[in-house]
């Protein structure tokens, strides 16, 4: 996805998906610990595995594919909650499910490990096939809501795309608040789409439908592909924070800069007790 303004262009990359693929999470093999600390709750010390075969994707895809996995399986230990289980996903929506696992529990620091290049074969009839593991070790942030239900929801206008069909959110909350939106992307950093250099006022009142971009917003959001991928895939992250706490999204994160993975999640959990959130997934098709 890019967001552009008449005479200005932000582009940030994509998180990439492709159309079919093998992912599997292995056991961790160093206990975590827990460390309480007020009102903070940090499992360390994590360690996940994930894997990825290569299958009508290029090398790089497969590879954010396997840590993806590999994130997915460590916030499920941390959070306990529960992620994709299947080895063979063949639609990329779903293979996503894996970053929708990002709101459950945040990785605020990583260690990832490169295992040995494996084989995939799912029977003797086929021919085996390159695949790509990953070892992380990580810190996971669990989230410990302190305030009344913001009441958000988020909807996107599709979760399929075209190169060059624009995206819109429609967002509501049940209080006034302050909101923001995220796009999660391929190089594996996340950028503030809003606020944003024009539109810096990121205060809602409740009750009401918000559409972004708006009628009247400078900015689009405009889907492609990166270069010579046929099928990417990215996700929005739509957060409401309560007015009541102390700091904003602005004292947090740079307007359009994108930010390293766990550089985001580690900022985010400073006001994540104070905030409500929801991640849509998309994917982005390019033209035959």
């Amino acid at each position: 996805m890019k967001s552009e303004q008449p005479g200005y262009s932000l582009k940030p990359s994509h998180l990439l998906l492709a159309l079919s693929l093998f992912c599997a999470a292995l056991p961790a093999v160093v206990p975590a610990q827990t460390l309480p600390s007020d009102s903070r709750r940090i499992v360390k010390d994590v360690s996940a595995e994930g894997s990825c075969a290569i299958v009508g994707m290029t090398a790089e895809q497969c590879q954010l594919l396997a840590l993806q996995r590999a994130r997915a399986a460590a916030i499920e230990q941390a959070a306990g909650v529960s992620v994709t289980s299947s080895t063979l996903v063949t639609n990329s929506v779903l293979a996503a499910d894996f970053i929708k696992t990002y709101s459950k529990g945040f990785i605020i620091n990583e260690k990832a490990t490169w295992l040995p290049l494996g084989q995939y074969q799912r029977d003797q009839t086929t021919p085996p096939i390159p695949e790509y593991r990953i070892r992380i070790s990580a810190d996971v942030f669990i989230p410990q809501k302190k305030i009344q239900p913001l009441g958000l929801k988020a909807d996107l206008n599709k979760i399929s795309f075209r190169n060059g069909e624009k995206a819109t959110l429609e967002i509501k909350t049940n209080r006034k608040t302050r909101l923001a939106v995220f796009n999660l992307t391929a190089d594996d950093k996340v950028v503030m789409l809003f606020p944003n250099e024009w539109e810096k006022d990121d205060l809602v009142p409740g009750g009401e439908t918000l559409n972004f971009p708006g009628p009247d917003s400078k900015t689009e959001m405009v889907m492609q592909t990166l270069p010579g991928h046929r099928r990417d895939a990215e996700a929005f992250m739509v957060v409401a924070l309560d007015l009541n706490n102390e700091k904003d999204f602005l004292d947090l994160f740079p307007l359009g800069r994108p930010v390293a993975f766990s550089e985001f999640f580690k900022r985010y959990s400073q006001v994540a007790d104070h905030a409500e959130d929801v991640i849509l997934t998309y994917e982005v098709v390019a033209e035959n």
